[in-house]
């Protein structure tokens, strides 16, 4: 990789690690001494910079998570094509595990996020309330705000199914 590919995912690597530091300590102050809320329901009530019309804290965590993975995984390419086989092997079946799981629990909190913002249209259309799918959470066995939940594991998905792809080349030369 040429230098000037490498400082570029030097910043982009950085500006991502900064943005995850930043949004996760805003979502641990808020929760704690503001509005006592779990951290999920913190990153997901606020829309930044232009409230209600971008995004949501959580939406700037999962995309700083996959873009800090990807740069961190080119950065070093040179280092981990030098790890040990076994190692290598290891982590991709892991990382297939977890990309199993994490898709589960997209598909499982998705249907779970259909069932319960139906249910609760049907009662606020009743009542002449308006929906917010922000608000809907899960209450078993602790409770998950959904969009929290769905953005977290989407983006789990992503690195660990990108970690199988990724090591796949190093298991082909060997």
């Amino acid at each position: 990789m040429d230098e000037s590919a490498r400082r570029m995912y030097l910043v982009v690597a950085l500006v991502s690690l900064a943005i995850i530091v930043v949004v996760s300590v805003y979502g641990i102050v808020e929760s704690l001494y503001v509005t006592g809320q779990p951290v999920g329901e913190t990153w997901v009530n606020v829309y930044f910079p232009f409230p209600p019309y971008f995004a949501q804290p959580i939406t700037y965590f999962a995309v700083a998570c996959v873009a800090l993975f990807y740069s961190g995984l080119r950065i070093g390419e040179e280092k981990i094509s030098k790890w040990p086989h076994w190692l290598l092997m290891t982590i991709q079946v892991f990382g297939f595990i977890v990309a199993f799981s994490a898709a589960y629990e997209v598909m499982y909190n998705f249907m779970l996020w259909g069932s319960a913002y139906t249910s609760a249209c049907s009662t606020n259309l009743a009542n002449h309330i308006p929906c917010n799918p922000n608000n809907l959470f899960s209450t078993y066995p602790t409770p998950w705000n959904l969009v929290f939940a769905t953005r977290a594991f989407f983006a789990l998905f992503v690195i660990s199914g990108y970690t199988v792809y990724y090591l796949r080349k190093f298991s082909d030369t060997i």
